[in-house]
């Protein structure tokens, strides 16, 4: 009997210390988002080609892998903003086509393997919610993307597939808020 209560005091314990664990709370608000991650990250900017041009991807990233404590691997935040003439009387179809080409573009980009997608809105802007397995399921990426008028927002953790469906995914992306 002493056995079963020290594990359900011990179980308490270990949930509770998960809750209060201390993030790192990240707010741009150049780039009008906050978001939580379990640490500090790099910040990066990259400009990309792409079909409408160069784009300034403005990165976020925590690489986590060097330690086995952590749940997931990587930790990623990309704020993209596209010319506004791109969305000048766009349509829902168009905001479906960029999206549907923004997780075509992931899974091609990674070699990877589409598992799972699903329709997402954030504040009335739409968005995807996508599993993607890489690396011949040697890993797992979880992404949500929002496209909030010409501005997408991408969120992505990339995990072992034993690890795969945690609490510090959830987290992280129930965390994100525009500003």
């Amino acid at each position: 009997m002493k056995s079963v209560r020290f594990i359900v005091i011990l179980t308490g314990l270990i949930s509770f210390s998960f809750l209060t664990e201390t993030w790192y709370s990240l707010e741009s608000t150049d780039f009008g988002f906050k978001v939580l991650l379990p640490k500090e990250p790099v910040a990066q900017n990259q400009v990309v080609p792409s079909a409408i041009g160069e784009l300034k991807m403005n990165l976020y990233i925590l690489d986590t892998s060097a330690d086995e404590a952590e749940d997931n691997l990587l930790y990623l935040v990309n704020y993209t903003e596209y010319p506004d003439s791109l969305f000048a009387n766009a349509t829902e179809e168009k905001f479906t086509q960029i999206l549907r080409g923004s997780v075509d573009g992931m899974v091609t980009n990674v070699g990877g393997k589409l598992l799972s997608e699903k329709v997402i809105i954030l504040n009335g802007s739409p968005g995807r919610e996508v599993k993607v397995s890489f690396q011949e399921g040697a890993a797992v990426i979880n992404a949500r993307v929002y496209l909030v008028r010409n501005k997408m927002y991408l969120l992505e953790t990339i995990s072992f597939p034993q690890k795969d469906s945690n609490q510090s995914i959830d987290k992280f992306f129930n965390s994100f808020q525009l500003l």
